[in-house]
């Protein structure tokens, strides 16, 4: 007689212990969600359901990993990855502890959003702007972790996600721009709408050139980009040459990493926990997983991350973000600004090297004159080196906000002197 997948579920443990006795993890998900896709013309809704089962083995001595919809198939796809050689590596020491199972609650649907973001766009951009498309995902996710060192642990999280697509026009010109967002309550409607709004409307304006040199103002979505694009850094077994002796931004800069309030653990069972990365300016810290720990004889922190289950766990950022012991407020910032501009929305993803340390940022902005918004800025760049870009740091403010990039990544409004505009 056919096993039910709650039997074969509940034998995986012990097939995995028969095939590597002590040298095995086994991760399983279900995820339920929601969507709500809106256009002028009406709207749709769809229901997902996913479930996902991951297993490494340590058999002669390098791990094997497999992946499935279920535990019949992972113990097939096990049998399956017998036949490729594994490169030699010791198991990792595994974590410990149990926790009381997760409980899978139904998925809510996603809030209408449409007219509201709509009417938010129109009024942000004294209609400029149109909202055309807005797809919002609500879902819940259950996760599971157990090894050969007696871990048992799992957790239940839920979200709401989704992209908005707003189109701009000025006489025969069009600007069209997707912009995607993450929370757990529900998105911002007014901060969402001026991103949007800056996004498709800046490349539209009259040309006007920004200043040669001056203070540059980050917006936190552009920060948060930057910040996502330096992230290998602290992935790195070994940093660039060009951090001398640590330092790696200006003296009030920091940085860190803290999933706490995202989830319990990482996709290896690890507690989650605040790393320090930054601090004041100097890099003290990484980010690592089981098997980079395992290299460097380190304790994991926490940030075995899978972007999906058919893949294996890796190092990677959870919830990074820029911080500051000494913060000052954004009208602070933007006071300061004796002649310069305010990057408000990129035109491409930043292009940024951290091996050979160059970056390059093509942005969309406001020319700024005595504090004050004097005009829009189409298009502008800023390029050159990514240590002297991080060492000209000068200010971060309070209105620290998360970006899905497609990590969390944080940052707030930065001010960084000088720069010159292309």
């Amino acid at each position: 007689m056919k096993n039910t997948p709650a039997e074969e579920a509940a034998a995986l443990p012990g097939r995995l212990e028969e095939r590597a006795p002590g040298r095995w993890e086994l991760y399983s998900k279900s995820a339920e969600s929601w969507e709500r896709v809106s256009t002028p013309e009406g709207s749709r809704l769809a229901w997902r359901r996913e479930e996902g089962w991951a297993a490494r083995a340590w058999e002669d001595d390098g791990p094997r990993f497999a992946a499935a919809t279920s535990p019949g198939e992972l113990l097939a796809a096990l049998a399956d990855a017998r036949r490729f050689a594994p490169e030699t590596e010791p198991p990792p020491t595994w974590p410990n502890g149990a926790a009381e199972p997760a409980s899978a609650t139904p998925a809510e649907r996603p809030p209408e959003l449409f007219d509201e973001l709509g009417r938010a766009l129109t009024d942000a951009t004294n209609g400029a702007c149109t909202l055309s498309r807005l797809a919002v995902r609500r879902g819940t996710l259950v996760e599971r972790v157990r090894n050969a060192g007696g871990l048992d642990v799992g957790q239940t999280r839920s979200e709401l996600d989704g992209v908005a697509t707003a189109i701009a026009r000025r006489g025969e010109r069009a600007s069209e721009v997707r912009i995607a967002f993450r929370s757990f309550e529900g998105p911002d409607i007014p901060a969402l709408a001026r991103r949007l709004g800056d996004a498709a409307t800046l490349p539209l304006a009259e040309p006007a050139a920004p200043p040669s040199r001056g203070e540059w103002l980050l917006d936190p979505v552009v920060g948060a980009a930057l910040l996502a694009g330096i992230a290998p850094i602290f992935t790195s077994e070994r940093p660039p040459r060009w951090i001398a002796r640590g330092a790696l931004a200006a003296p009030d800069t920091g940085v860190a990493d803290d999933a706490t309030p995202d989830a319990l653990f990482d996709g290896e069972g690890v507690p989650s926990r605040r790393v320090l990365l930054v601090e004041e300016g100097q890099l003290v810290g990484g980010l690592r997983d089981l098997r980079a720990a395992q290299r460097r004889g380190l304790p994991s922190t926490g940030h075995g991350v899978r972007p999906s289950y058919r893949t294996p766990p890796a190092a990677g950022p959870r919830r990074i973000f820029f911080e500051t012991k000494t913060p000052r407020t954004p009208a602070e910032l933007l006071a300061s600004v004796k002649r310069g501009v305010y990057a408000s929305a990129l035109i491409s993803p930043p292009r940024i090297d951290v091996v050979e340390d160059r970056f390059e940022i093509e942005f969309a902005g406001i020319a700024v004159l005595a504090g004050r918004a004097r005009a829009p800025v189409p298009a502008a760049r800023v390029a050159g080196r990514l240590s002297e870009l991080l060492r000209r740091i000068q200010a971060l403010s309070t209105d620290l906000q998360f970006f899905p990039l497609p990590f969390a990544a944080g940052a707030p409004t930065i001010l960084i002197e000088p720069a010159s505009f292309d």
